[in-house]
């Protein structure tokens, strides 16, 4: 007897194979995703890189990369115990009947119920074992880019970590028992005359409610109307995100049920486009079909907004590091000191011990006891006027941007810099003065009313602004930099020391621990208590009075793609689990429709124009959850864009990052798609 449930078992999950291929191919595909970027922990030169330079003890990038991974991680698990939970339980209902049979020959229910879990083990351990296939060939691909992204090189290295396996192992299993073992008490408190009406059973709507039904569409489309208007006219504050944030929770779920009420009013009170060709054929099966899924469309278009806006930030922030990092570390070396006295003869000495000065200049910044620069950027500036802003924390920025006096440069030391940089020198008379900051704040102030020129009393002329990159998050000022006469510094105090560094070749890396250790300090614990201050920069910089380029801009560039890895990773897994569901939705009721597309090929429909209605009826669905996706991230893109501009400078506009992340979901739509059309047309032809 158990030979024969076994063999039964077999037959019915090489079925199973068949009839879910797209079910089959995700789980694959999740389990692929899930060990190679499991592997990126668990790698042992990448375990080299965060602990680096620390003791033994995570990076800020490393703890960034855990924390991050296991938050993808917990993500991901939850998605996919949904799917396989959903999956379990929707084949269920479509075997039911075949169960029910199973029950009336005599079969006991613990036996029916071990025979289901068996189909489920097999199905799901033959994807196990061919996603963790995949993924030790995808894992080569992810590194090669992970390298890349760091600017690292990358050679191939078949490294299996048996860690990367019994973790994808642990929740891959998981996921499938809970969900097979609550498929399994629910099946074994059913009876017969249950599991012959369970495949009947839907999310119904009473059609005495549709009148009702139909205004939560309206309601709907108001609620994301007014988004677009909170968006538009700058008016979103922090209460108006989180009440609209509650409201569209409501709207994904909603608008279908108030959609399929709506279309189905049209039809009854016959509206034109019913008249026309197959459209009351389709908008009949369309707002049937909505109606009895209208919860699953609901999670499927928050799970494409998740993809579509975590894929456009992970777009933000690669272009953050191909564009920005070389302007916020214009030198390769540069070193602050407060002793206004310091030589920094042994950094020196440490520096050419390490690597070949191309240029070296060391120089002091003053001070005249005046904060006029300093006062009109805390007035001026959007992060701290933020009315939204919990006070405390618009304190504590403030005392974290600014020192307490504007900070000056002569001259002749300035050009020095500029020359070091390849910039052309500037000439200033003796009567005039120019301020440089980065681009950032200028874009930010430039069309104030209140000028800053005018709020500074100098004694000189104002000669214009000047907007390179110039190491200006707390070494060549905070923000600003006031370029006077070198005259002009003769009435007033040193302020800071400073030593600038530009190299022939490359900088090692490890020169930045170096520095610190004959500083007495650990880089990266003695900072925040320290004297520098980073200006309005709040995205990634750090305070640091020791700056090595090539270090800062690794653990930074890292420290990105930590970030932007895991929302590539959890925006791929939604997407597929999204597609999965709306192919499976459709082909398992694909032999319902055989019948009706059976009457219309006897009606004098030809195969050619079922084809095309089958196209349709797909395209409909699919696209329906994917409109209302698209429509409402977009915005979310918009705003975040624009804010994204503010922090960083970079003028790349927010339909850039959405578009790339559009195009690439647009690929892989068209592959399911694709897959399903041909398998649906295949499965309703006599």
């Amino acid at each position: 007897m158990i030979f024969m449930l076994n063999k039964l078992a077999l037959r019915n999950a090489r079925r199973l194979w068949k009839d879910y291929l797209n079910y089959f191919l995700t789980l694959c595909m999740i389990t692929a995703l899930t060990f190679s970027f499991h592997s990126l922990l668990f790698s042992k030169d990448i375990y080299e890189m965060i602990h680096f330079g620390n003791n033994g003890e995570l990076s800020t990038a490393g703890t960034m990369l855990v924390t991050f991974m296991a938050v993808s991680t917990v993500a991901i698990l939850i998605i996919v115990a949904w799917l396989i939970n959903y999956m379990t339980r929707f084949i269920l209902e479509k075997r039911s009947r075949e169960f029910a049979i199973y029950l009336l020959s005599g079969m006991k229910k613990k036996q029916i119920a071990a025979l289901y879990m068996k189909e489920n083990f097999y199905l799901g351990t033959s994807a196990l074992f061919a996603g963790l296939l995949l993924g030790s060939g995808l894992q080569q691909i992810l590194f090669y880019v992970f390298y890349k992204s760091i600017g690292k090189n990358y050679r191939v290295n078949i490294e299996i970590s048996a860690g990367s396996i019994l973790l994808t192992i642990i929740l891959y299993g998981a996921c499938f028992m809970i969900a097979l073992f609550r498929n399994k008490k629910k099946f074994s408190n059913m009876e017969i005359i249950s599991l012959l009406n369970m495949d009947r059973q839907n999310e119904t709507v009473n059609e005495k409610r549709n009148a009702i039904w139909k205004w939560l569409f309206y309601l709907s489309i108001g609620n994301v109307l007014f988004l677009y208007f909170l968006i538009f006219t700058g008016r979103i504050t922090k209460w108006a995100a989180v009440f609209e944030m509650i409201g569209l929770a409501f709207t994904f779920y909603f608008f279908y049920l108030g959609l399929s009420a709506f279309l189905m009013k049209y039809i009854k009170s016959k509206g034109s486009l019913i008249y026309k060709k197959d459209c009351l054929f389709l908008i009949r099966q369309f707002s049937s079909k909505m109606r009895n899924t209208c919860f699953v469309l609901g999670t499927l278009s928050l799970l494409f907004m998740f993809a579509l806006v975590g894929s456009s930030l992970a777009f933000m922030l690669s272009d953050y590091q191909n564009k920005q990092l070389n302007v916020e570390y214009p030198f390769d070396i540069i070193l602050i000191s407060d002793n206004t006295e310091n030589d920094f003869a042994k950094e020196e000495t440490l520096i050419n011990e390490n690597t070949v000065p191309r240029a070296m200049l060391k120089y002091c910044v003053y001070q005249n006891g005046t904060s006029e620069m300093v006062d009109y950027l805390y007035q001026n500036l959007r992060l701290f006027s933020d009315k939204d802003s919990d006070p405390a924390m618009a304190e504590g920025r403030k005392a974290a941007a600014y020192y307490d006096y504007d900070v000056y440069m002569g001259i002749t030391d300035y050009n020095s810099l500029r020359k070091m940089l390849g910039l052309t020198p500037v000439a200033l008379q003796d009567n005039q003065y120019l301020i440089h900051m980065p681009n950032r704040v200028y874009q930010e102030i430039k069309d104030r009313n209140e000028k800053p020129q005018n709020s500074l009393h100098i004694g000189l002329d104002f000669a214009g602004f000047m907007t390179e990159g110039f190491a200006q998050n707390g070494h060549n000022g905070t923000d600003f930099l006031l370029v006077v006469p070198d005259k002009k510094l003769a009435g007033m105090k040193k302020y800071f020391s400073l030593m600038a560094v530009m190299a022939s070749g490359n900088v090692p890396e490890n020169l930045s621990e170096s520095l610190y250790e004959s500083a007495g300090k650990i880089r990266g614990y003695d900072e925040l208590a320290d004297y520098i201050k980073i200006g309005s920069e709040e995205l990634f910089l750090m305070p640091a009075t020791i700056q090595v380029k090539s270090r800062e801009v690794l653990e930074l560039k890292f420290l990105m793609s930590t970030l932007s890895f895991p929302l590539f990773y959890i925006g791929l897994v939604f997407l597929c689990v999204a597609f999965t569901v709306l192919s499976v939705q459709q082909l398992s009721d694909s032999n319902k429709y055989k019948f009706r597309y059976q009457i219309l090929n006897k009606l004098g429909m030809g195969k050619k124009k079922i084809r095309n209605v089958v196209a349709k009826q797909l395209f409909l669905y699919y696209l329906c959850p994917v409109i209302l996706s698209v429509i409402i991230s977009a915005v979310f893109i918009l705003y975040v864009g624009r804010q994204f501009v503010i922090y960083t400078g970079i003028h790349t506009e927010w339909i850039l990052y959405f578009g790339i992340s559009f195009v690439s979901f647009l690929g892989i739509y068209v592959l399911y798609f694709a897959v399903t059309y041909f398998q649906f047309n295949k499965n309703i032809e006599p």
